[in-house]
């Protein structure tokens, strides 16, 4: 098991690259996901079959919650979704701007 570790708002978090079938990656509802974050453990979970852009974009998208956690933003977890979908599809573009 992969382990990346990185730090938020003095917070230790870690990337976990596991097997696709690890319970680790089922949600509340019953399903199934590619990445997962959890924010007790304050560790990432990733399917370890990702590759490529799709990868990068699921990172982005962990790591959006990460921030979420790390900094105590509390707004609704539909929104937090929006939010964290629209940072992995657009926020390479907004830096590159920078």
């Amino acid at each position: 098991m992969v382990i990346i570790m990185f730090i938020i708002n003095n917070i230790l978090w870690r990337i976990k690259y596991i097997n696709p079938g690890d319970y680790r990656l089922m949600r509340s509802d019953g399903s199934w996901t590619v990445g997962m974050t959890d924010g007790i453990e304050r560790t990432v979970y990733i399917s370890d079959v990702l590759r490529g852009a799709y990868l990068e974009r699921v990172l982005c998208h962990e790591i959006c919650h990460c921030i979420c956690f790390s900094y105590n933003l509390s707004i609704p977890i539909e929104t937090e979704e929006i939010l964290a979908d629209w940072v992995s599809l657009y926020g390479r573009k907004v830096i590159n701007l920078l």
